[in-house]
C-alpha cells in the first residue's frame, strides 16, 4: 500500500514529488532557446610574397653571414696556434729544467707556420 502512495506523489518520470518539482520550476526559470548561429565568414587570405624570392635592396646577400663568421674566426685561427704551442714549449722547458727556453721558441715558430696556413685557407674560402 505504501508503494501506491509513493507513486501518487511522484511526477510522471522525474522520480520527484509533484510539489518539489513545482517549487524547483518556480525558483529556476526555463532555459531560453539557443539563438540561430550566424554563417561562418569565408576568408580569402592574400599573403605577401616570400622574402627569398624578392630580396630587399640593401639586405645582405645569401651566404653573407657565413662569410662574416669565417672572417671573425680568422684572427683566432692565426693567434691560437702560436699561443698554445708557445705555452706547451715553455712547459716542456720548465719540466726538463732547460736554462734556455728553446722549446718555447720552436713552439712559437711552429705556431706561426700553422697559424699562417690556417689564415691562408680562411682567406681562400672568403674569396670564393
Amino acid at each position: 500500500m505504501e508503494e501506491d502512495s509513493r507513486s501518487d506523489d511522484k511526477a510522471e518520470g522525474n522520480g520527484r514529488p509533484e510539489s518539489e518539482r513545482e517549487e524547483i520550476e518556480a525558483r529556476f526559470p526555463a532555459v531560453p532557446p539557443q539563438p540561430d548561429a550566424p554563417e561562418v565568414p569565408k576568408l580569402n587570405p592574400r599573403l605577401p610574397p616570400h622574402p627569398d624570392r624578392h630580396p630587399k635592396s640593401g639586405a645582405p646577400a645569401p651566404g653573407a653571414y657565413n662569410k662574416m663568421a669565417l672572417a671573425a674566426t680568422a684572427a683566432s685561427s692565426f693567434i691560437m696556434p702560436i699561443i698554445v704551442l708557445a705555452i706547451i714549449g715553455w712547459w716542456l722547458d720548465n719540466r726538463m729544467h732547460h736554462q734556455t727556453s728553446w722549446l718555447a721558441f720552436i713552439g712559437v715558430l711552429a705556431g706561426l707556420a700553422i697559424g699562417t696556413t690556417s689564415l691562408v685557407k680562411i682567406m681562400n674560402r672568403l674569396s670564393d
